[in-house]
């Protein structure tokens, strides 16, 4: 329970730290350009909203969102100019007008959502701030959200790849140890058991950082500058992974099961090709999955 819980800490601690940096410098910019009278609250909210962590993009959340924020202002406004009072009918209806209008748009989350709560908040402090204010506040929050997510503190794609390939590495390596010390009747099942879960849990957490830096790839800023790089990259450790869950996979379940053959042993060998491949590109290199690749489609090992 405490590894998920630090495991969960460690996947959202940058994502948190840029939608709090990005809170603060939106509300900032919001009263430089206003005034210190000014409580620039639609800044600090988008931003925190665009980039909150586990988004699948948050250029797309700030985009959805500043649609939202805008649609949800006017609704608002026509609401407490119609109305002249907030009463439950008059709050209800402009929650499903700004709503069904955000989503006439495009039918995603977070514009529906952003609608809805922008014109139950222009409703609740009334027309003592303008509609210019808040719209130029929504603005400017999805703005540095913007920056943020595009430009500033884009994750660095290669680094990602390396440090979860390099886990999987890691536990590939010691799987494959285990095995060859299974074969050997030095290890017992409880030790092969508990390598083949490990590996598992890191190949999972590679596949997931693969759709991640995919993502990046195709939809911030410097993601597009290398994307034909990080593409490629990407597609060496999806083979590696494959290759190295395949080989170590069959062998554990035949040793599990006792029903070890002759093929194991080809089976690890292979295994250990893929390990050494995988380090290899742990280290930002790839002559080694080059060269594995290469030979087993030249048949070399075969």
């Amino acid at each position: 329970m405490l590894e998920r819980l630090q495991e969960n800490w460690r996947r959202a601690f940058r994502e948190s730290l840029e939608s709090a940096l990005a809170a603060g410098i939106a509300w900032w910019i919001g009263t430089l350009v206003f005034g210190p009278e000014h409580t620039p609250l639609f800044a600090a909210v988008a931003a925190v909203v665009s980039l909150a962590p586990g988004l699948p993009s948050h250029s797309r959340q700030a985009l959805g969102l500043l649609l939202g924020v805008v649609v949800g202002i006017v609704v608002g406004e026509a609401a407490l100019a119609l109305a002249g009072e907030v009463q439950p009918p008059v709050m209800a209806l402009a929650v499903f007008a700004a709503i069904m209008l955000a989503i006439a748009f495009e039918v995603q989350p977070i514009i529906g959502i952003q609608a809805g709560v922008s014109a139950v908040i222009v409703l609740v402090e009334g027309q003592g701030e303008s509609s210019y204010a808040r719209v130029i506040d929504a603005l400017i929050g999805g703005g540095v959200a913007l920056a943020f997510s595009q430009v500033l503190l884009t994750p660095d794609p290669f680094g990602i790849l390396r440090k979860e390939g390099a886990k999987l590495m890691r536990a590939a390596d010691t799987l494959h140890e285990a095995l060859c010390r299974c074969r050997d009747g030095k290890s017992g099942r409880d030790e092969v058991e508990s390598a083949l879960r490990d590996m598992d849990r890191a190949a999972m957490s590679l596949d997931e950082q693969l759709e991640y830096v995919g993502r990046i790839a195709q939809r911030t800023f410097r993601g597009r500058l290398y994307k034909a790089r990080i593409e490629a990259r990407t597609e060496q450790w999806r083979v590696c992974s494959k290759r190295l869950r395949l080989s170590l996979s069959d062998v554990a379940h035949t040793m599990l099961a006792r029903e070890g053959s002759e093929d194991d042993g080809s089976k690890l060998d292979e295994a250990a090709r893929w390990v050494e491949a995988g380090q290899s590109l742990s280290q930002g290199k790839d002559d080694r999955f080059h060269s594995v690749t290469q030979a087993e489609d030249e048949g070399v090992w075969k």
